[in-house]
């Protein structure tokens, strides 16, 4: 199972987003989803805009995944793209983000 503690493994293992190059997703509808991936952010430290594109940039994470991008390179997109992120807020992040919308991909963020 995949737990939000283990940021270390996950940033060891250099994850990322792909988002250059990637079409963004429509802006998903405040859910309970939505919500409970909001929390975690907020509670994480990572503030990164309105909530609206909070939600965008996190299905576009799971976009890269689907897309069979790989962790080393979604995380070097993801620093790249939303400075000032640090790299433990953008392993957080990016852990947040699947945790919400794409679980099946857990497994890419463990060591």
């Amino acid at each position: 199972m995949f737990a939000r503690q283990n940021v270390g493994s996950i940033v060891g293992t250099a994850i990322a987003v792909a988002a250059v190059g990637l079409s963004t997703p429509g802006i998903a509808a405040a859910d309970a989803t939505s919500e409970e991936f909001l929390r975690n952010v907020a509670a994480d430290g990572v503030h990164f805009g309105p909530e609206a594109a909070v939600i965008q940039r996190a299905q576009v994470v799971c976009l890269a995944f689907s897309a069979s991008r790989s962790p080393t390179t979604v995380y070097p997109k993801l620093l790249n793209t939303l400075q000032p992120f640090s790299p433990d807020q953008a392993a957080l992040f990016i852990a947040d983000a699947v945790q919400a919308y794409c679980p099946p991909y857990a497994g890419l963020l463990v060591s």
